[in-house]
């Protein structure tokens, strides 16, 4: 399909694939580690592609996820929670930082820790869309509100801007 992109006219595509099996409460180990194994090169293929291409610098992969995990044990694994962490990669991307801020407490008395290690993200999820949506040619606020539609929940101070993300 990317190949077809002068075909089709296409100016931007967005493509979603899903990797699923990670809800494993308590394989987080090797599990794990096979699951971003398998991670590791499909990205490393379709980026070898893409560079092949000569269109990486055109590209922006992000992960996305429903959940994250708890930072206390059930027993045996740990439970669905709130925060967690993601990537955004490309070949115009600016990378090399780290946004939002790590807890400096992760006890249970931490303002973060709603209860059993589950933690409230520094940082909305929105923000990272914000940035890819400007990037993506979506200027007003209006139009940045209907695809964000939760955007004005949040500070815009903890909003992402293309110019924060790409090069």
């Amino acid at each position: 399909i990317i190949k077809s992109r002068d075909i089709l006219e296409a100016k931007r595509d967005v493509f979603f694939l899903q990797h699923s099996g990670y809800d494993t409460h308590s394989d987080n180990g090797p599990l794990l580690s096979e699951k971003l194994a398998e991670v590791n090169g499909a990205v490393t293929c379709f980026v070898d592609e893409l560079k092949e291409q000569g269109i990486w610098n055109n590209v922006t992969v992000i992960t996305a996820s429903e959940f994250g995990r708890t930072l206390t044990s059930n027993g045996l694994g740990t439970d669905h929670a709130w925060g967690g962490n993601h990537f955004i990669l490309g070949g115009n991307i600016n990378g090399g930082k780290i946004f939002g801020d790590f807890p400096n407490d992760l006890s249970e008395d931490s303002p973060l820790n709603i209860g059993r290690g589950r933690l409230i993200p520094t940082m909305p999820w929105e923000a990272v869309w914000h940035g890819v949506s400007q990037w993506m040619g979506l200027s007003t606020d209006e139009q940045l509100n209907k695809v964000l539609p939760n955007l004005n929940r949040f500070d815009r101070c903890k909003m992402l801007y293309d110019q924060d993300l790409f090069t």
